[in-house]
């Protein structure tokens, strides 16, 4: 993740611990402690990883080297990637808790993870269409894992719809969700996440967009681990 120092009172503290914090709702921000976070993310990572092992019968490792919390508007301000093209696989919560998840991939990436999925030698060797498959089969096992891990911790019900790709340059997706967000949501959480087999390695990235409802939740348990 490519952190920019943000002026304009838009964030006044860069990163703490590997959190990154925001001004806006500030208080809610540091409730999310990194061990917290961490803990989310390592539980999702494992569910994930197991998963995919068992699909592609060798071992497959997620690791989870960057976790943060900020205001949703700030989300694009941390990723100089812009105009670069980029592929999304994202899926919404049904039911009492308003939520939108997005995993998102670079080009190159997604190759990388079209491969892993296919059990391609190379990603050149994989099909078009058999790659997107696959890449939307990997959204959603990691949504839903991640989706299964903030559950228990909430201690709530998550039930996400089927999972959409969509292609597009990087901001432009990204702002068709903030828009969204804007009346929603006063938080993002952001897991970097790096997927490692003996052929090689590939990463994205995974975003999720509570509702405010949701968020509180979130916020009431983990003050519980301040």
């Amino acid at each position: 993740m490519n952190l920019n120092d943000v002026n304009g009172g838009l964030i006044k503290n860069s990163k703490v611990d590997g959190v990154l914090l925001g001004d806006d709702h500030r208080q809610d921000y540091e409730y999310f402690d990194l061990d917290v976070l961490r803990e989310l993310g390592s539980i999702g990572a494992g569910h994930a990883a197991t998963a995919m092992s068992e699909i592609l019968q060798e071992p497959v490792s997620i690791d989870i080297p960057r976790i943060y919390a900020i205001p949703p508007h700030m989300v694009l301000k941390c990723y100089n990637m812009h105009d670069q093209p980029a592929t999304a696989i994202y899926m919404q919560l049904n039911g009492d808790y308003d939520c939108d998840i997005l995993l998102l991939f670079d080009v190159e990436e997604e190759r990388k993870l079209a491969a892993l999925m296919t059990m391609a030698s190379s990603p050149d060797e994989v099909d078009p269409e058999m790659g997107a498959s696959a890449i939307v089969e990997l959204g959603n096992i990691l949504i839903g894992s991640f989706l299964s891990a903030i559950a228990d911790f909430a201690g709530v019900t998550l039930v996400p719809t089927t999972p959409q790709r969509v292609v597009d340059t990087f901001d432009a997706i990204l702002d068709h969700f903030l828009v969204k967000q804007a009346m929603l949501s006063n938080l993002s959480l952001i897991f970097e996440a790096q997927f490692k087999r003996k052929s090689g390695d590939a990463s994205c990235i995974l975003i999720v967009f509570p509702s405010r409802e949701l968020s509180q939740i979130l916020i009431d348990k983990a003050k519980k681990f301040i």
